[in-house]
């Protein structure tokens, strides 16, 4: 029977399978991504038990240490290791892998050659063999990598494999340099290293040797085991993010999946009432009900498990993780085939089995009516339900201004509440817009809004399937702009500079790259920022090493007392430092780099240095953060051009002032895109339950719109009354989506202090448009059916 009914009206259960499908796939997609990613990581264990390393990264690793820890009991091995950043450049200068991922070492015996042999001097190389084939570089090729912030030329005399790498496993590249050039390149000191690695003796597990290691290290060094450094899933965040969002899906699923038999019960309640007048029980019609799920759900997994395998695809080609040696994806986990069964048949079920219920409790004597109106059931209980449920989730939201984490059980319960009072909303909605729609669209427009009202319940279950991702759209968006509107001020740091030479995550700036930029012939004035850590006692300044000469050429600061003219000489301080300290001009600021005050100044908010050096007081080998330039008039753009052409150095980016104000307010675009992205297929789910609720309505008024017809309402006028019903439920799950939305992201601002909320009403505005148009586009199948509707038949229709 369940079958025989599901084939019957086939076409009503395409969208609820295809919301459900697009569940199952994102799950599945999620779940075998992130097992094709622990299986990664699972094959790039460390191949030592122990690390010794420094707790402050600017400690140098002695050599002393070295072999104090060969006479530890329990080491097997020790090797010391230097390492750092070292960023290949492909044939093209091109950056080789992700930034992140770039690695530089020295060569010792565990790098295994494949080719070639190991490097002896500071201008050769051996890389590991990925990156070998990646680049299409051979034993005894030249190219450039970047160390230091500085472009170098190398030659390659050796390929290694490195099986046991996570930076080469995850895409990355790994460059092996001869002991004295990695220690002279990445260590503190030349007779220093960064770390040492140890391996077990036969007899000693590593939790042994750890305890053994740690009682003769100093308290400025750590032992950490290879188990604690590797732990599982520490790298697969990715993963539990995707779930997030396939998890806001299939609750936008629930509702269309519901509606859908919410409103078959109502069209099949005389089939219902016939089976119970014949001697079904209660309990049959409800099993019979709920098998039709439990077919919809297993055909929406198998479905959705091999869209997932797609989309599992799809992520290894689009993330670094499987940018490296190809990894074979498991398509056929236990986990992932489980978990798709559970979500696809699950959901499903729970989201049938109210529907469910109300079909079992038909009565025999329904059988006998020649229609069925709809349940005109009042909405009081639900509303003062919905009316505490929202109260709470607005105290507990409002109260994650204090305390953040009330912000993560608040939302959702606000958004609860607000889905059980739509039909309410609904109504007071089709209440102010019956005059302006009876204005617009005459009859047409009061039609559509009656025929909203009718049932208020189905359009507040339509309208809060796309009110879901609605509402979390706004509430990522107002964060993110109001962030990026603050990074967009504090891209105003105080100078006056043409030019700002940056480098890119994770890597440096050359020590001599000011010096290098100075020689050029349109250049004006250079200054660098090198970071200069000034403590005293258990206070410290944040200071900049700047060129004393140029300084004034820069900056715009409002000096207080004293002035930069002197600063070869001492120091310049903020005015909030220097009343913290009770500083005057001429104080001397204590600690490791003693020197009078010759200025007080007062600084923007985007100025984020407390004081200010010469460049001579920083320490030696420091790499700037920072190099600002003058140009001579009217040559910014030809001179940008010479500073790239003569660093020539991919990590390093330059920008006009222009240019780096926009990427200070645009950088969180992507981030923005790529949420938008996760959250369309929410929205894709609210548009086809709009879709689904327009053309089962439309089956069931078939003797409505025929009469209407039959009074003299031509096709378009039809279709029009259609389009104005869709418009309209879309306009409600709008309007309460970003209401919702825009008021969780106002409270997650304000909750981190510093942060103005800024409400971006492009976007916002832009939902708005982009809900209307969907109402329009998903009304186009219902409306054309509802048209072409013989008006004969559809008098003389009884049921669907």
């Amino acid at each position: 029977m369940a079958i025989r009914s599901i084939l019957a009206v086939k076409v009503r259960f395409l969208l609820p399978l295809v919301a459900v499908t697009l569940g199952v796939a994102f799950v599945s997609g999620s779940l075998l991504y992130g097992a094709s990613v622990q299986a990664t990581l699972d094959r790039t264990q460390p191949d030592f038990a122990v690390q010794v390393s420094p707790r402050v990264i600017t400690t140098p690793v002695p050599a002393s240490l070295v072999s104090q820890l060969r006479g530890v009991p329990g080491v097997g091995e020790v090797r010391p290791v230097a390492e750092g950043r070292a960023f290949i450049l492909d044939k093209n200068g091109s950056l080789v892998g992700p930034p992140v991922l770039a690695g530089g070492v020295n060569y010792d015996g565990h790098h295994r050659l494949v080719g070639g042999q190991e490097p002896a001097s500071s201008d050769q190389i051996a890389i590991d063999d990925w990156t070998a084939k990646r680049t299409g570089y051979q034993v005894g090729d030249q190219f450039r990598v970047v160390v230091g912030g500085t472009a170098r030329q190398v030659r390659l005399v050796g390929i290694f494999t490195a099986p046991d790498d996570a930076r080469v496993a995850q895409g990355g590249t790994l460059t092996a340099f001869d002991e004295a050039t990695a220690r002279n390149l990445f260590a503190k000191s030349p007779d220093s290293y960064t770390a040492v690695n140890l391996t077990t003796a036969p007899g000693t597990s590593e939790g042994t040797l750890a305890a053994n290691v740690s009682a003769v290290l100093s308290r400025d060094f750590v032992a950490d085991t290879a188990t604690e450094m590797t732990k599982p899933g520490s790298d697969n965040k990715l993963t539990e993010i995707l779930l997030v969002f396939a998890g806001v899906a299939l609750f936008a699923s629930v509702f269309l999946v519901a509606n859908t038999f919410t409103m078959l019960s109502a069209a099949r309640a005389r089939e219902h009432a016939l089976l119970r007048a014949v001697g079904a029980e209660r309990r049959y019609v409800l099993r019979m009900v709920l098998t039709e799920a439990v077919v919809l759900g297993v055909v929406a997994t198998v479905l959705g498990y091999l869209l997932g395998i797609g989309g599992a695809a799809l992520l290894s080609s689009l993330f670094s993780v499987t940018d490296g040696p190809p990894v074979e994806l498991r398509v056929f986990g236990v986990g992932p085939v489980l978990a798709a069964l559970g979500v696809g048949v699950g959901v499903t079920v729970l989201a049938a089995y109210v529907p469910a219920r109300r079909a079992g409790s038909i009565p025999p004597i329904a059988a006998l009516r020649t229609g069925l109106p709809p349940s005109g059931k009042s909405l009081r209980r639900r509303n003062i339900t919905g009316l505490v449920v929202t109260g709470l989730g607005a105290l507990a939201t409002v109260a994650g201004l204090s305390t953040q984490d009330l912000i993560y059980f608040g939302a959702p319960l606000l958004l609860i509440g607000l889905i059980i009072l739509t039909p309410l909303f609904g109504v007071w909605l089709t209440a102010l817009l019956r005059r302006p729609m009876t204005r617009l669209a005459g009859v047409r427009g009061t039609l559509a809004v009656e025929n909203t009202r009718r049932n208020p319940r189905r359009t507040g279950v339509t309208a809060s399937a796309l009110m879901i991702g609605l509402s979390i759209c706004a509430a990522v968006t107002v964060p993110i702009a109001s962030v990026a509107a603050q990074d967009a001020q504090r891209a105003d740091t105080g100078d006056r500079a043409d030019i700002r030479v940056t480098g890119i995550d994770f890597a440096e700036i050359g020590p001599d790259t000011a010096a290098q930029i100075a020689q050029l012939p349109d250049v004006a004035a250079v200054t660098p920022y090198v970071p200069v850590n000034i403590q005293f006692g258990r206070d410290w300044l944040n200071a900049a090493g700047v060129n004393a000469a140029t300084i004034g050429d820069f900056l715009s600061l409002h000096v207080q007392a004293g002035s930069l003219d002197r600063l070869a000489d001492g120091i310049a301080v903020s005015s909030t430092e220097a009343n913290r300290h009770n500083w005057t001009v001429g104080s001397v600021v204590p600690g490791n780099l003693p020197l009078p005050v010759v200025a007080i100044f007062d600084a923007p908010d985007g100025f984020r240095y407390e004081a200010l050096v010469d460049q001579s007081r920083a320490p030696a080998g420091e790499s700037p953060s920072t190099i600002l330039v003058r140009a001579a008039p009217g040559k910014t753009d030809s001179l940008k051009a010479d500073i790239q052409r003569t660093l020539d150095n991919p990590t390093l980016v330059v920008r006009t002032r222009a240019e780096y104000v926009e990427a200070a307010g645009g950088e969180l675009d992507t981030v923005l895109n790529v949420l938008y992205a996760l959250l369309s297929i929410s929205v894709l789910i609210g548009a086809l339950a709009v879709v689904n609720t327009m053309t089962m309505s439309t089956m069931e008024r078939i003797r409505e719109i025929g009469l209407l017809r039959a009074v003299g309402l031509a096709r378009r006028q039809v279709g029009t009354i259609l389009r104005l019903e869709s418009v309209i439920i879309a306009v409600l799950g709008a309007v309460a989506g970003l209401v919702a939305g825009c008021v969780v992201g106002a409270v997650a601002v304000r909750s981190q202090g510093g942060i103005p909320i800024v409400m971006p009403w492009d976007r916002l505005g832009l939902f708005v448009v982009v809900t209307a148009a969907i109402g329009i586009l998903a009304a186009l199948w219902p409306a054309w059916k509802a048209a072409r509707i013989p008006i004969l038949q559809a008098v003389h229709t009884d049921t669907d």
